[in-house]
């Protein structure tokens, strides 16, 4: 991947600096606020309102620059890797136009077609992800080792030893996991040659026979679901065994407490203890990307390696064929096989029919899943209620550690985290197994439906807008069913489970958080609905970019790179478009989170002063307000996803349900 790094992003370290400034920015404003917040618990004590005003109104301040600072480094991110996926598209499209017949007969036209067009596509979202959260995790982890170690050095050191022992762990197992996914991968490309022959043979109208095309191709599906399933296999459980981990850390800490741990039991060391568990929390939150990166790393370290295979050999092209001055433009077919036009709420209505279709046949595993969720997402979000009363017997009793309620309570906070994270396990597997099985469907359907749409359509120059359903737009839907459809759910659930609970636990507190709901819904809704078009003719075009790429490897003498630029720039101009838009959602996400918070903390804090409420019950609300944000979080982040889905869904469908009028 170096290679691929450092021609993809040469020129653009300023504004990669530009982004680290940025976040290290971001994160000092989210570490002030967490100071500003125990100052606030300090002055409870003193009964200094003075202090309780100017903290609060700082905290907004700090969460105006956050906010800011997040957006920018948004649309930096979009804009570095967006250049990168067209520089290297760019720079390998004329690599492979120059290079000597004998050297471009080593490759196979489906795979190149594939690693440069769909293949760049997931390089430019990994790039996005390592820029606006991997980044993001090292620069919080030594803000919040710092922080922290203000507070306890022992601790600290003690919290930076068990996370360097929990990355050394996913670091050896993830050298695994890109061997077994190596293996997965190189069935794509059986796929994608017998995927593409068939639609040459039509085309061309060349004879072949049917029973063993299917045959043939049916073989190559089997295998690809084999070795995908064995892939899941290797993988699926370590996102969830990584958070439980974490969580576990927390756990350990509140048992350290209890013991008296160098933190006594007066009120300042208490409300020490409980800065501490905030800045935790605050770091776990920003680990939360960590799984999808499991997952997706293998898929970007394999396809930046067969991009290098093509970059290495640049120094064995030669002068191009075709030196025409004024070549002539080549025209690509603009018309494909398209979804009937219709209203978003009619066209929602359709997709999701479909969605449900594709997957009835494992109604059974899918429901069993859900339930699986659901007690888990219970779990989860049962555990503030009992982590509250935990908080409220150590500040109450200063002989705590002769009180077995206390060992009581930490060990059903371990039982809730533990079943809670452990039984997504076997939903991973079972929801991963199913989205290879819809794959396995999808492929099928197209394979066969190629002969209903004739070579009367399937023009030489169209091949590529067919062949983008099997290698873009299926990979697409299989992604979403495999990771997002169970996320998504997870999440909707876990939001109507914290309300009621977070509602049961104090009412006026509750009210901050939910009255923001609304606020949520509404700005969603525009983003998905601005998104919407931009998602359509990013997957449109990047079919355009297929067929043109995959004309100009058949026809290198004859083909020049100025339409491929063009339709490039296109591509890219659409991707940068959509993420624009939805990249709104994460800092409006933030700066509603951070005023929500805002607001429960100072009200919070008042009715301590008051004596109102114990230290326990703003711990249970606030750890309920990030269960509540952090779904909000992940479903604003996940609307590419849906919205790429449901394109897909659209382009495929149309080819499945073509009728031909010839």
């Amino acid at each position: 991947m170096k290679k691929f790094l450092s021609v993809s992003l040469k020129f653009q370290w300023k504004t990669i600096l530009v982004i680290f400034a940025l976040i290290a920015v971001q994160t000092y404003f989210q570490m002030e606020i967490i100071d500003l917040f125990g100052a606030a618990l300090t002055g409870v004590k003193q009964q200094n309102a003075d202090l309780l005003f100017k903290s609060g109104l700082n905290m907004v301040g700090y969460t105006i620059l956050s906010m800011i600072a997040l957006y920018a480094v948004s649309l930096l991110s979009t804009r570095v890797a967006s250049n990168a996926a067209y520089k290297i598209r760019e720079k390998i499209f004329h690599i492979l136009m120059n290079l000597p017949d004998e050297e471009i007969a080593q490759f196979k036209i489906s795979g190149l077609t594939t690693r440069s067009t769909r293949g760049m596509s997931s390089e430019q979202g990994f790039l996005v992800i390592i820029l606006e959260q991997l980044i993001l995790i090292p620069v919080t982890f030594i803000a919040v080792v710092y922080e922290i170690a203000l507070i306890d050095t022992s601790y600290a050191i003690f919290f930076l030893v068990m996370i360097a022992i929990i990355s050394m762990i996913i670091i050896l197992r993830m050298k695994k996991i890109v061997e077994i996914f190596f293996r997965a991968k190189k069935t794509y490309g059986m796929l994608n040659q017998l995927f593409l022959s068939k639609i040459s043979d039509i085309a061309d109208k060349i004879p072949y026979n049917k029973q063993e095309y299917e045959a043939e191709f049916e073989k190559a599906c089997e295998n690809s679901y084999d070795k995908n399933v064995k892939y899941i296999s290797s993988q699926y459980y370590l996102g969830p065994l990584l958070m439980w981990g974490l969580y576990f850390i927390v756990l350990i800490t509140l048992a350290m407490v209890n013991s008296g741990y160098t933190i006594g039991f007066e009120t300042d060391s208490v409300f020490d203890s409980f800065i501490i568990l905030m800045y935790i929390a605050y770091f776990i939150g920003t680990l939360t990307p960590i799984p999808a990166l499991i997952d997706r790393w293998p898929r970007a370290y394999a396809t930046s390696v067969r991009l290098e295979e093509v970059l290495t050999i640049e120094d064995k092209i030669i002068k191009s064929k075709n030196t025409d001055a004024n070549p002539k433009a080549i025209e690509i077919v603009e018309e494909d096989i398209a979804w009937e036009d219709k209203g978003i709420w009619a066209e929602r209505n359709d997709i999701l029919d479909k969605f449900t279709d594709i997957l009835k046949e494992d109604k059974i595993k899918i429901i069993i899943s859900m339930i699986l969720l659901t007690v888990s997402t219970l779990c989860i979000v049962y555990a503030p209620k009992v982590a509250g009363k935990t908080a409220d017997l150590l500040l109450s009793n200063s002989n705590t550690f002769n009180d077995p309620t206390v060992y009581t309570n930490l060990a059903i906070l371990i039982l809730l985290y533990s079943g809670g994270y452990l039984l997504t396990i076997p939903t991973k597997k079972i929801m991963g197994t199913i989205g290879e099985k819809v794959a396995y469907n999808l492929r099928m359907q197209l394979f066969d439906k190629i002969d209903a749409i004739g070579s009367g359509y399937i023009k030489e120059n169209s091949k590529g807008l067919i062949f983008s359903r099997l290698n873009n737009d299926v990979m697409n839907i299989r992604e979403f069913v495999s990771s997002r459809f169970s996320d998504i759910y997870a999440q909707i659930l876990s939001m109507i489970l914290v309300i009621v609970l977070m509602l049961m636990t104090d009412f006026r507190l509750s009210l901050v958080y939910i009255a923001i709901l609304p606020i949520y819904a509404i700005a969603f809704y525009l983003c998905d609905y601005k998104s919407r078009d931009y998602y359509d003719g990013h997957q449109k075009h990047l079919g355009r970019l297929m067929s043109n790429f995959e004309r100009g490897l058949s026809n290198r003498d004859s083909f020049h790179e100025k339409g491929f630029k063009n339709i490039n720039q296109t591509v890219i101009d659409y991707y940068t478009k959509s993420k624009n838009v939805t990249n709104a959602m994460v800092p409006i996400t933030t700066f509603l989170t951070n005023i929500s918070n805002i607001t429960v903390y100072m009200a919070g804090i008042y009715f301590l002063s008051v004596n109102e409420i114990q230290l326990g019950t703003l711990l249970a609300v606030i750890m309920y307000g990030q269960l509540l944000t952090k779904p909000i979080k992940k479903i604003s982040t996940s609307i590419a996803s849906i919205e790429t889905s449901f394109s897909s869904i659209k382009r495929i469908f149309a080819i499945i349900d073509y009728e031909n009028d010839e």
